[in-house]
């Protein structure tokens, strides 16, 4: 095996490996995006849930009144 080869064998080596680690960095990364915006879906859920809370309890409040008179 010549010099020439050994180096190549090294630099194609050294690209394999920044590209494995390149990849699996970027997986990590959106795998913490994904657990932040599935976090941020539930918490606009739960916001929603309380919206209708605070709506449907106000319209029946305003029957009841609307009862009373």
């Amino acid at each position: 095996m010549s010099l020439i080869s050994l180096i190549a064998i090294i630099v194609v080596g050294y690209f394999i490996v920044s590209l494995v680690k390149d990849y699996n960095g970027r997986q990590q990364q959106d795998s913490r995006q994904l657990e932040a915006l599935q976090q941020e879906v539930a918490d606009l859920k739960q916001r929603v849930v309380t919206l209708e809370a605070i709506v449907v309890e106000r319209d029946e409040a305003l029957r009841q009144k609307f009862r009373d008179l």
